[in-house]
């Protein structure tokens, strides 16, 4: 189990985030309100769920909407795509999720000893990196928030060319956010895991807070994420308007 301080920082940071107060993540309630200042430029509805509250964040024309239709319901019921997407009243949307957000402390990290990861430095293997950018689509190279002037950069390399590749981005509350991306054609072979065990470690040693965002459905990714030790501690929707 990751330690109460993880939480109350997992906590801090989705209040933030939303523009709640951190005694709301704690206390069983549906909320829902206008984008804060972090989600104004989001045209969409962003949904967030801990097991405890519900969260839905808006643009202002479509709180009062959700706020009618959801009035009754239960934080556990009103985290649900179809009510939501009733509630907006359009046919013009893409929905994303219910994506899983793990978290892992140093205590409840499991880590895959492997010395077969790389960490990128070289002009030469930027160049390889992009090899394998070429080769996923743009929004797999999206989510995995990869970015060639951000460092660390570390990859994992079968056949002489970089298969997976992943890196972090600091959030302003100090938590890690992990991202991972992989080449289509050596998926399932271990490559992701040791890349996320070695971004986990390093992150780690930094006394942060780490985290790995994937889709539910992708569920070789959330097997990863528990197979080193991350927990669920929310889920989150977003419907892109």
């Amino acid at each position: 189990m990751v330690q109460e301080k993880t939480r109350h920082s997992v906590n801090r940071d989705w209040a933030e985030r939303l523009g709640c107060k951190i005694s709301d993540m704690t206390t069983p309630n549906l909320i829902v309100k206008q984008h804060s200042e972090s989600l104004k430029e989001y045209h969409g509805i962003y949904c967030f769920y801990n097991g405890t509250t519900c969260v839905i964040s808006a643009p202002p024309k479509y709180v009062s909407r959700i706020n009618t239709a959801l009035s009754e319901c239960r934080p556990e019921e009103a985290f649900d795509v179809e009510l939501l997407t009733d509630a907006i009243d359009s046919d013009n949307y893409q929905i994303i999720g219910p994506a899983f957000q793990g978290y892992v402390d140093a205590s409840s990290f499991m880590e895959q000893k492997t010395h077969e990861v790389v960490e990128l430095v070289t002009e030469h293997q930027l160049a390889l990196l992009q090899e394998l950018r070429l080769s996923c689509s743009e929004t797999e190279w999206k989510h995995s928030d990869i970015d060639f002037q951000r460092r660390p950069i570390i990859a994992r390399f079968c056949d002489e060319k970089i298969v997976t590749a992943g890196s972090w981005r600091v959030e302003s509350s100090g938590i890690i956010s992990v991202g991972i991306i992989s080449h289509p054609n050596y998926r399932g072979n271990g490559h992701a895991k040791a890349v996320v065990s070695a971004l986990t470690s390093k992150g780690l040693k930094t006394g942060a807070t780490m985290h790995y965002q994937t889709l539910k459905s992708n569920t070789s990714s959330v097997a990863i994420a528990h197979s080193l030790g991350y927990k669920e501690l929310a889920h989150t929707i977003a419907i892109r308007l």
